[in-house]
């Protein structure tokens, strides 16, 4: 093969061949559907699989132009790796060209069996002019994405709010979002939770974090609420509240385990926080759910008649400034 040019969106694309690999020398924009074969140049007598004008559908996997030798026999494959803008245009889709975005403190948008909500719940102490927060969602061309930015002054130190995705009833919600949860701890074969987060922001307080709930029965309310159940993914300036107890090893990673009695409990509510922070930061990967709730079960710290009520994953900020873009967020519950 000589040449290969494409068009994808009415723009024409020149690509680079090397070996027998083929891109183009520009990235497509990202959401590409697909591409268009304006001209071929191959050697004399020589012929190809592929035509001008076929239409060829984007993919994550190299897309195979064979092309025969005039003597018919030999057959060289070349490998089409349609490369795509990634990051910045995630940004770009999200945060400027939203299907839906509020900015009011406490907010829920829906997204399928999710709700993510706007939660500043400790900025009440702030002068409202002083900090900002806002969520997102981009819901078009089968492209999923969720997000918020935030802004913190400087003095604001510790835990301001908690924007986040929802899955199941939050205590402090009419419903569920989901059928599956809340659920009886001992009816959890399998639960784990697999995500992709892109997170920007300044050296201020921060965490990654996942904020469950588990209460004492399927009536899901703050005065039933017997445990704080926090996986810390990753942290900056932030520790848990409590005690530590130990090291936890799962499937996915090592954990290290804090215990405490909050004092921060709205009035009419009384439960113990648990938290499990992970010892090497990530920002994406799965998490073993269930193998952390059967390490409190076997210690005899949660009771497997308990409800687990929800799932939920964020970032607790502080004197901060950033902003969070979730690409993936997939839970598998059995």
């Amino acid at each position: 093969m000589l040449n290969l040019v494409l068009e994808a969106e009415g723009i024409s694309y020149q690509t680079s061949i090397n070996e027998n690999i083929v891109i183009p020398t520009n990235l497509l924009p990202y959401g590409t559907q697909h591409v268009e074969i304006k001209n071929i140049e191959i050697s004399p007598k020589a012929s190809i699989n592929r035509f001008v004008g076929e239409i060829l559908q984007t993919s994550n996997s190299p897309i195979a132009m064979e092309v025969r030798a005039e003597d018919g026999n030999s057959i060289r494959t070349y490998q089409l790796r349609l490369n795509m803008e990634e990051n910045q245009d995630f940004r770009k889709l999200l945060f400027e060209e939203s299907t839906e975005s509020n900015c009011d403190l406490f907010s829920v948008i829906n997204a399928d069996e999710f709700r993510l909500e706007n939660n500043a719940w400790n900025a009440s102490n702030l002068p409202s002019n002083s900090y900002s927060q806002c969520i997102y969602k981009y819901d078009e061309n089968d492209l999923l994405l969720l997000g918020w930015q935030w802004s913190y002054p400087d003095n604001a130190y510790g835990v301001n709010a908690f924007p986040q995705i929802i899955y199941g009833w939050k205590p402090w919600q009419p419903n569920s979002s989901t059928e599956k949860l809340p659920i009886k701890i001992s009816e959890i074969n399998s639960l784990k939770a697999s995500y992709e987060i892109t997170v920007e922001r300044n050296s201020g307080d921060y965490n990654l974090s996942f904020d469950n709930w588990i209460n004492s029965s399927a009536n899901i309310a703050p005065e039933n609420i017997l445990f704080e159940f926090m996986i810390w993914e990753d942290a900056n300036n932030l520790v848990p509240f409590g005690d530590y107890i130990e090291d936890v090893n799962t499937s996915n990673g090592t954990y290290k385990f804090y215990m405490g009695e909050p004092d921060w409990e709205p009035e009419g509510s009384n439960w113990t926080y648990l938290a499990f922070q992970r010892t090497n930061h990530r920002q994406s990967g799965t998490v073993d759910i269930d193998e952390l709730l059967q390490y409190l079960v076997e210690k005899e710290i949660i009771s497997q008649d308990s409800y687990l009520a929800s799932i939920e994953f964020g970032n607790e900020v502080g004197n901060s400034k950033g902003e969070s873009i979730i690409k993936k967020f997939e839970l598998d519950l059995n």
